[in-house]
């Protein structure tokens, strides 16, 4: 049916589920107004005949000019602290929604405005300045025990606070439950009836807009079309908001039919293999709790028990093999369930996947609506960490002026007392860490215990709080606001390069000193053996052909290096890069060696060595290679220096380990699987050179995740497959490199279940992380950097870094696809798998793996003509 035709019925049928709930209180004020004002179906009305409590004075703002809604044409302004005093005839859960609109012509855009009640803190320091909407509505939901509440206003100081209309309206108390179940771990979350909720998300899936005249309690549902991970994965249906049958379970207020009368299912992607999930990705604040709503109703089975399906919150089973005609007794009748999710620090994304079961006969998953509401922390704020006491500012009270000169100079001089205490015992510290170990632990993560006799450990939290290494001679000690401020809160416009430890960023300090800024990537452990032996380092290096440090940040579990970053002297005077690139480029690096190393140095092992390091000058960053990829080239040319004469000189045809390098074979090998014996010549000692290395490299970094070295009695073999599609050359590479991440887990679902693009923007250096299905046996993720990328010759490889094949015996492993067009609409893939173990069998052979690539390239092709012909 057509969505425009549904939608009317919605509002045909709307009035008979909106009467079944009176709101006792229901308080609807239009602020600055001299008027009756309606909006959406309700009446606002001024609120000058309201109870207005205030310090000092407010006035009325007005505009008719640009503002959006009749509503918005009026505010009342705030000087000071004010509050609104609402009475309450009948105590319990309440609606309390703020509407903004910055009038024109009344500088209001740069007004700061913080809003609480008695209880929770609902706005901190909202700013339009900052804000790309030219209005804010914001939605709460909290728990009125007394018999009034008050909303209060509090302006920044030298700022005013406003409002356009205030809402305070009650709610059903079977709305909010007090549990409701927790996805990870798996548990019970108790309490929520007396936490305040902020609203979101309210999604109806598949449907129109439903605006608060057509909600059984005024409320607003957007589409969820732009949050879908993949449009092509879902298909919307609907049928006539008549047909939704509410049972005992669901009460009207919980949702109006016409959310349940419309859905996203399953879009027919016409491969052979339909188990793949549907994903609305969301953005959220990290570090609270989430209370979701999640809302089904089966109107597409025409018998029971045939939609059967799963449904994940973020990588989590929420609930499994769901079986909505068994939850909700029939077909076409509601179902809704409850769950709480906690979003990290490190992470600003919240997900929400339906997708069939396994023992599904008709593979299909449905979602009617979604609801997401933050939970208020343990301030009792829903943004920010200050408890509404902090928030309210208490009037000055009246002292003798003696009092006051009293009171001020008996805290100068305890400030100074204490100042010089602190003084005294830091510089005891100060001595005492100098006896003893140069490196003092830092908080790099939550989980870390790290002790020494300088640093304090918090038994209920497990994580280890040290002590500023200000004092201990590793540089200046920055604040993370500090680093913030900087860079302008890491603006990507300062971005300089991105590399394996992290993003390195542009700054300026307050004093106009010039800056890089080294961020060190938060959601995965590599780089803290970097950090701490990059601060030890060069910290005590003072050159004037050097870099220097200037200082550090280990602030909120942060690994930041803060190097000066302007050089003393032009770029052509100082960069003894560029001048030994001269040389390079024209094949004569000879011409600049040592005059006691020249004629002694084979040929092949100079010249790879000079193609190593003109890798590692890229510009940017993401062409340059990993620390792992650059010890891998510079120990093969140890051994290329190593090897008797009868060493060929490089071939550019031969396999490449970092992109656009040619290594020169140590032996022959066959073409279809090529083999090289990790040692060839020399013992033993040449680990020796892996040692030299060895400080610069995190031992549980990217360097030993992929290759560091290849070990005595290791082989090097390669694995092919090639497969023709009917898919024109640009649109195939377009898919592989833009949409990898998200059309694996959508096509071979059985194998890939979740992917994540970790780091980059699907470039060279990009990192993914890939959680594995039943489908594979003995893994449980895996994760890959793309470390060849030629978009000239349609190439891509990508490296196992860490998980997967590199825990059963693989010490390097590379999967490759070579495209070739043999037509307009035609193209040759070529799947090639690159790999080295010590041992001649594994659990995991790569022949499955060029199988599996094979199998993805054609239901890639299935996807693709399917979405060409819609």
């Amino acid at each position: 049916m057509d969505i425009v035709a549904v939608f009317l019925l919605c509002i045909a049928a709307s009035s008979v589920s909106m009467a079944a709930f009176t709101p006792a209180n229901n308080y609807l004020l239009a602020c600055g107004s001299s008027q009756n004002v309606m909006f959406l179906g309700q009446t606002y009305v001024p609120d000058s005949s309201f109870s207005l409590k205030s310090r000092g004075d407010s006035y009325v703002a007005a505009s008719n000019s640009t503002a959006p809604f009749p509503l918005y044409q009026s505010a009342r302004v705030f000087r000071s602290t004010a509050s609104y005093r609402f009475d309450i005839k009948r105590q319990g859960r309440h609606w309390v929604r703020l509407h903004f609109h910055p009038l024109s012509g009344q500088n209001l855009t740069s007004s700061s405005i913080t809003v609480v009640t008695e209880d929770f803190v609902l706005l901190h320091n909202f700013s339009f300045d900052t804000y790309k909407g030219s209005y804010l509505f914001k939605e709460y939901s909290v728990s009125v025990t007394s018999n009034s509440l008050l909303v209060t206003f509090i302006p920044a100081n030298g700022s005013v606070a406003f409002v356009n209309a205030i809402e305070v309206v009650s709610a059903p108390d079977s709305l909010i439950p007090d549990q409701a179940s927790i996805v990870s771990p798996h548990g019970q979350f108790d309490g929520l009836s007396g936490l305040a909720l902020e609203t979101i998300y309210r999604l109806n899936m598949g449907g129109p807009l439903i605006t608060a005249e057509n909600d059984t309690l005024s409320r607003t549902w957007e589409n969820d079309a732009k949050y879908l991970h993949v449009n092509s994965s879902a298909s919307n249906v609907s049928v006539s908001p008549l047909n939704i049958k509410y049972g005992d379970a669901v009460a009207p207020e919980i949702a109006p039919n016409y959310v349940y009368a419309t859905a996203q299912t399953m879009g027919d992607a016409s491969v052979s293999n339909v188990n793949f999930n549907i994903t609305w990705v969301v953005q959220v604040d990290p570090s609270f709790s989430y209370f979701l709503r999640v809302h089904f109703c089966d109107i597409v089975s025409k018998s029971l028990n045939s939609l059967i399906f799963n449904l994940y919150i973020n990588t989590d089973i929420a609930v499994g093999s769901l079986d909505l005609s068994n939850k909700a007794g029939n077909l076409d009748v509601p179902y809704y369930t409850d769950f709480v999710s906690k979003v990290p620090a490190d992470s600003d994304t919240l997900t929400v996947s339906v997708g069939p079961d396994v023992n599904a006969d008709f593979p299909n998953a449905i979602l009617n609506g979604l609801e997401i509401m933050k939970i208020s922390n343990d301030a009792k704020s829903l943004t920010g960490s200050l408890p509404v006491e902090t928030l309210l500012v208490l009037p000055p009270k009246k002292h003798k002026t003696g009092t006051i000169i009293g009171s001020v100079v008996g805290a100068v001089v305890a400030l100074l007392l204490c100042g010089l205490c602190y003084f005294c015992l830091v510089a005891r510290r100060s001595k005492e860490a100098n006896q003893g170990s140069s490196w003092l632990p830092l908080p790099l993560y939550g989980n870390s215990l790290t002790m020494t006799k300088m640093s304090t450990v918090s038994q209920k939290s497990g994580t280890a709080s040290c002590i500023s290494l200000g004092s201990s001679n590793l540089g200046r000690f920055f604040t993370f606001q500090e680093i913030m401020d900087a860079t302008n809160k890491f603006d990507e416009g300062m971005l300089l390069g991105v590399g394996g430890f992290g993003r390195v960023y542009k700054g300026t300090l307050e004093d106009g000193t010039r800056v890089a800024v080294k961020r060190g990537n938060p959601r995965s452990e590599q780089g803290i053996a970097e950090f701490r032996t990059e601060i030890e380092m060069l910290s005590k290096l003072r050159h004037r052909h050097l870099v220097s440090l200037i200082g550090y940040c280990d602030e909120q579990s942060e690994m930041i290096l803060v190097p000066a970053l302007n050089p003393v002297l032009p770029r052509e005077q100082v960069n003894i890069a560029e001048w030994a690139m001269t040389w390079q480029k024209k094949g004569m690096l000879d011409h600049i060696m040592d005059k006691n190393l020249v004629g002694k140095v084979n040929s092949a092992s100079l010249k790879k060595f000079g193609e190593t390091a003109e890798k590692c000058l890229a510009e940017h960053g993401v062409d340059r290679p990993s620390m792992g990829d650059v010890l891998w080239n510079l120990e093969y040319a140890l051994q290329l220096e190593e090897t008797t004469s009868a060493l060929m000189e490089p071939d550019d045809n031969s396999t490449n380990h970092i992109p656009g390098i040619a290594l020169t074979p140590l032996e022959p090998f066959d073409n279809s699987v090529s083999m090289i014996d990790g040692v060839n010549s020399g013992t033993d000692d040449d680990a020796a050179t892996s040692a030299v290395f060895s400080q610069l490299v995190n031992p549980r970094g990217r360097v030993n995740k992929a290759f560091v070295r290849r070990k005595k009695g290791a082989m090097k073999r390669e694995e092919k497959g090639q497969v023709k599609v009917c898919v024109g050359i640009d649109l195939l590479w377009g898919a592989l490199v833009n949409d990898l991440s998200a059309l694996l887990p959508i096509l071979i679902p059985n194998l890939v279940m979740e992917g994540e693009m970790l780091q980059g923007d699907g470039r060279l250096g990009t990192v993914y992380h890939f959680k594995f299905g039943t489908g594979v046996p003995n893994m449980s993720y895996q994760k890959e950097e793309i470390v060849e990328l030629d978009e000239s010759v349609h190439r891509i490889g990508l490296q196992v870094i860490e998980g997967g094949r590199l825990g059963l015996g693989f010490t390097y492993y590379k999967n490759t696809f070579q495209l070739t067009a043999t037509g307009d609409s035609e193209t040759l893939v070529d799947a090639t798998v690159d790999y080295e173990t010590e041992r001649q069998e594994t659990n995991a052979p790569p022949g499955e793996t060029v199988t599996t690539g094979i199998a993805f390239i054609k239901e890639l092709e299935a996807f693709l003509l399917k979405q060409e012909s819609n």
